[in-house]
This record gives C-alpha cells, structure tokens and sequence, in this order.
C-alpha cells in the first residue's frame, strides 16, 4: 500500500496480532492507524486482564501513529461504565457501522483521495459503493503481504502462532476465529494500494 490511513474496524486484528506477540508490525508499516473510541475501549477495558493491559499499553504508548476517534456511542458507553450500568454487547460494531458510514467518519480519510485501508477480520464486514481509494484487507492478507514485501520471513509462522499459541498467557480465544485462510482478503483499491517498506 502507499503510505496512507489504515482503519482498524473491530478489536479482531489487535487481538490477533497480540496473540502472535507481534503487534509491532503496525508499526513496521509507518502509517496512522485509526480506532474508534469504542473499539478501543473494548480493547482496553480490563487492565486486570493481561491482553487488555498490553494492548493499551502498546497504543498509548504509540499515539501517535494510532488516532482513536471519538463517537457519540462511544461516549454513552463510557459513561454507562462510569455510572456501573450495562453496556451495549456490540459497541465496538455500531461504533464503526456509524463511523464508516459517516461523512465527518472514515469519509473525512476518504475525501483526501489518498489511499484507506481498512484491516479487518469481520468476515460480515460489508462495504457498499466501495470509494476507487479504499482498500479492504484482512489480518492473514496483510501478514502475507508484508512477507512478500520482506518486512517479516514469514506469514505462516506467525498465523500459526495465532492459531496455537504458545507464549505464557496468550489463549486462542483471545483472537477471533479467522474466516479468511489461507490467503486472506485482499481487495485492493481501484486507484492502486501498493507499498513497499
């Protein structure tokens, strides 16, 4: 991909990639990495749950590149959480629905016609009237691109990784089930998404 905004839309890559100890390669790919508010709180809100604390820890110690964007539910649902109230099951997905459907959302990205990725895992995630600059790529798509462009030896090792994990407190469940191997999706954008490191 060129240099351009990536957009993650649920919490599934950063679980992933946690789950592989290799939540370093976004930053390997030197571009802003956007989150909504509410995925990031989704991802974050247990500090007393390793994943949770690590992970917040890698963003916030990262921001930038990562840019978390604020949304009205985002909003309500920390203020449930403050007030010790039930929160909303799917957040993190109304969230980005309302995000990416946005004209101040993902298409504030879009409008400067440089490219948009967004990396997801979401095997339901829809794009309709797909902008010629926006790139949809899924987490093993990304791992096997940056393989072929030799920022890591190999795909296979760490997807494996993600699929059995082996590193002191990594579960499976930690990471979503993949609906996209063995090669991923990878619909490039019309305009060109093609990057080099």
């Amino acid at each position: 991909m060129k240099r351009c905004t990536l957009i993650l839309p649920d919490a599934g890559p950063l679980n992933s990639l946690w789950v592989a100890d290799q939540l370093g390669l976004l930053l390997e790919i030197d571009m802003k990495v956007v989150l909504v508010d509410a995925v990031y709180d989704e991802l974050t809100s247990d500090v007393s749950y390793l994943k949770d604390r690590e992970v917040k820890a890698f963003i916030d110690a990262n921001s930038p590149p990562f840019i978390i964007e604020k949304t009205d539910i985002g909003a309500a649902e920390r203020e449930k959480r403050r007030l010790g109230q039930k929160l909303k099951r799917n957040a993190g997905e109304l969230a980005m629905v309302d995000f990416i459907s946005s004209d101040d959302g993902v298409g504030r990205y879009l409008r400067s016609n440089e490219p948009v990725a967004i990396l997801f895992e979401d095997a339901g995630l829809r794009v309709f009237n797909k902008p010629p600059n926006l790139h949809l790529i899924s987490t093993v798509a990304f791992l096997r691109g940056l393989e072929l462009v030799g920022v890591i030896p190999s795909a296979d090792l760490i997807i494996d990784e993600m699929l059995h994990p082996r590193k002191p407190g990594r579960r499976l469940q930690d990471a979503r089930r993949f609906t996209d191997l063995p090669e991923g999706i990878d619909e490039q954008a019309v305009i060109g998404s093609s990057w080099t490191p």
